[in-house]
């Protein structure tokens, strides 16, 4: 089967017939992990009303990620009634006789996006009231430490770092939060305080 061919009978399912239904089974057979091929399979054996549906439905059905994109193309001939549009940025909801509904959702990409608007929003309207582009509110933004992330490793950067005022804060954080260690982290704080003296 050509490629051309396959978009023929993939996208104008008045084309299928018995001889398209070989065709297409020796496509499955052929590449076994080509959906598209099963897809094509699966639609023409609806077509023909072929006892086999059922069990290959349930077999294509894994492989495609949305069942509802799956349902909406088996069904593309049934006649779709418009029943309401809402406001501007909601989606319009149609009925399909069978009184199945379905409604055009955002995609997980769009519900990324419009989080991440507002968040450019909120930095643009910041840049607008301290005057400055905003770049010291997003600076400040970053630097913030989590005062609940504390790990050794960090106690040891610190210390490597000679930053000894957080060295000798994550320490005495993990001693109170590790009191089994707490002999281990009391001598790592009396030599940076040793240290911190000497310097």
């Amino acid at each position: 089967m050509e490629s051309e061919q396959f978009l023929t009978y993939i996208n104008t399912s008045k084309s299928l017939n018995g001889e398209t239904l070989d065709e297409a089974k020796k496509l499955t057979v052929d590449f076994p992990w080509f959906s598209g091929g099963w897809l094509l399979y699966l639609k023409n054996l609806k077509k023909l009303g072929h006892a086999d549906y059922d069990a290959v439905l349930k077999k294509v059905a894994v492989m495609v990620p949305d069942r509802k994109v799956l349902f909406k193309f088996l069904n593309d001939e049934l006649p779709k009634k418009h029943v309401e549009t809402s406001i501007e940025n909601a989606p319009a909801t149609y009925r399909l006789e069978g009184d199945v509904e379905l409604q055009a959702e955002n995609s997980l990409i769009d519900k990324f996006l419009s989080i991440n608007s507002e968040r450019l929003r909120t930095v643009k309207h910041n840049q607008d009231t301290n005057g400055n582009g905003g770049e010291k509110w997003i600076v400040d933004q970053s630097v913030i430490e989590d005062e609940e992330l504390v790990t050794e490793t960090l106690a040891s950067i610190y210390f490597q770092q000679k930053n000894f005022d957080k060295a000798l804060d994550a320490y005495k954080k993990l001693s109170l939060k590790y009191p089994e260690k707490s002999v281990y982290f009391a001598g790592r704080i009396e030599e940076i305080e040793l240290l911190k003296n000497n310097n």
